[in-house]
């Protein structure tokens, strides 16, 4: 029984019109699972886009729609996209540069959304963290109060002024810039929030008091998290471009002096 089904499935598998069925059969299922999916035509309008509707209605008009004009701008709505694809087609939008500027931040606000959605998880923006944070350093910081001298209180200084102005984490940088070296000196030597002795400045002769010396270091996960989200989504939305720049071949008149890279382009983001 074995020798004949294998006898006869030998000469099937020979029969150049078994091949043909089988082709058939192939092109047949393959035809059926792709028209079983969603039509690439189709127009979905969601609950979510309908409430969205009467909201952007109710915004400018200032009030509610009624029912015929929220049916006449959810038709609307349909048209133009049913439309739009079709111009897309047909290759409507090359030459028109308003549209292709428009669509180009269309996908770049697309990207920034699912940049950002990323970048609120906690456990993937901190392994970005541990992969950057060297990026994350900060100088020395100083938070200190001051207040200028007369000549009077420079010979007799107060121990306790009664006004005075207040700086946070300036760097040590800023201060130099400002106020010369001596500052430093003296933030660095007296005692944390205690009157120093008067200082000399580019504006006259002023009294410190140290609030906080910061020194340099790596800001922790936690300080730094609004700088990461912001970066890392930066990154991700480069990232992102980049890949879809480098499935493109870019042709230049020879000799044009036009240089484009994609670093180049991503300027343009």
């Amino acid at each position: 029984m074995l020798k004949i089904v294998f006898y006869w499935l030998k000469k099937f598998i020979k029969d150049p019109f078994s091949h043909f069925l089988i082709a058939g059969a192939i092109l047949f299922i393959c035809y059926s699972f792709y028209h079983s999916g969603p039509s690439l035509n189709e127009v979905i309008i969601t609950p979510s886009q309908i409430t969205q509707q009467k909201r952007d209605d109710t915004t400018y008009f200032g009030s509610a729609p009624s029912h015929a004009m929220l049916n006449n701008d959810i038709n609307q709505v349909i048209l133009q996209h049913i439309l739009s694809q079709e111009a897309l087609k047909l290759g409507l939008e090359k030459g028109d540069p308003n549209l292709n500027a428009m669509l180009m931040q269309r996908f770049i606000s697309y990207t920034t959304q699912i940049a950002k959605i990323n970048a609120a998880d906690t456990k993937l923006l901190h392994s970005y963290y541990l992969t950057h944070r060297q990026n994350y350093r900060y100088p020395d910081m100083y938070s200190l109060c001051y207040h200028f001298l007369s000549s009077q209180k420079e010979a007799h200084p107060v121990t306790a002024p009664i006004s005075y102005q207040c700086l946070s984490n300036i760097t040590k940088k800023a201060l130099l810039t400002k106020l010369g070296n001596s500052i430093i000196t003296t933030l660095n030597t007296i005692t944390p929030k205690k009157w120093s002795n008067p200082v000399s400045t580019p504006f006259g002769p002023i009294t410190v008091k140290l609030i906080q010396h910061k020194k340099a270091g790596i800001l922790s996960f936690k300080d730094a998290k609004s700088l990461l989200t912001n970066d890392y989504t930066n990154d991700v939305i480069d990232k992102k471009i980049a890949d879809v720049i480098k499935e493109y071949r870019i042709q230049l008149p020879t000799n044009s002096g036009i240089n484009v890279t994609t670093k180049t382009l991503l300027k343009n983001v």
